[in-house]
């Protein structure tokens, strides 16, 4: 007698490819008249299945931000286990960091407001802290690779907020030149010009 396998189903697939739309939407539309209707249809399920994972919009949109912010979170926060050290370890995080910003370009400026379209107060408060919890992972990255974990370096929160800019000013530099390159080829020069004013000893 043959034996029927049970594929089983991912329970999150669902709120996966609305999420996926979602940001699709919000692209496509400039953050603006977007309707529940509109998110179902391309994601290509009912609404009632949309209300199922997100009460409203805002749910949604914030569910969106969060996903981005999350998984730049769920990176770095793999990178102080990989066992790397010292320059090494940065430029693996720039490359991180570089091709997050690669594929979330229209939503960065979003995120340097403070504000999110379609999020009210609360909701923009929770986007934030997970904005503070990413900081607070890249102050142990900038920790773990220097020789003195960190002891040296004069303000850790200037060297989070320039290591980020860094990266962001890339980021500007291939919209205004309009070239194709994938950012993560330019970790090395980040990391150069980290290292010539962070006061980061590796």
């Amino acid at each position: 007698m043959a034996t029927v396998k049970t594929v089983a189903r991912d329970p999150d697939s669902k709120k996966r490819l609305i999420l996926a739309a979602a940001r699709r939407m919000l692209v496509k539309r400039g953050f603006q008249d977007i309707v529940l209707d509109d998110i179902a249809h391309e994601a290509g399920v009912a609404k009632g299945t949309l209300f199922l994972h997100f009460k409203d919009k805002e749910a949604l949109f914030s569910a969106v931000f969060a996903d981005i912010v999350d998984g730049l979170g769920l990176e770095l926060e793999s990178l102080p286990k990989t066992g790397l050290a010292g320059r090494e370890l940065l430029v693996a995080t720039a490359k991180v960091v570089l091709n997050h910003f690669d594929h979330s370009r229209d939503f960065m400026a979003q995120a340097g407001t403070g504000r999110f379209p379609g999020c009210g107060d609360k909701s923009c408060g929770k986007l934030l802290e997970k904005f503070r919890l990413n900081h607070a992972r890249m102050g142990a990255i900038i920790a773990q690779a220097s020789k003195d974990g960190g002891k040296s370096v004069p303000d850790m929160g200037f060297a989070i907020g320039a290591f980020f800019s860094l990266c962001r000013t890339l980021t500007m530099r291939k919209v205004i030149e309009g070239h194709d390159r994938p950012l993560e080829r330019e970790a090395e020069s980040v990391v150069s010009f980290f290292l010539g004013g962070s006061g980061v000893m590796v």
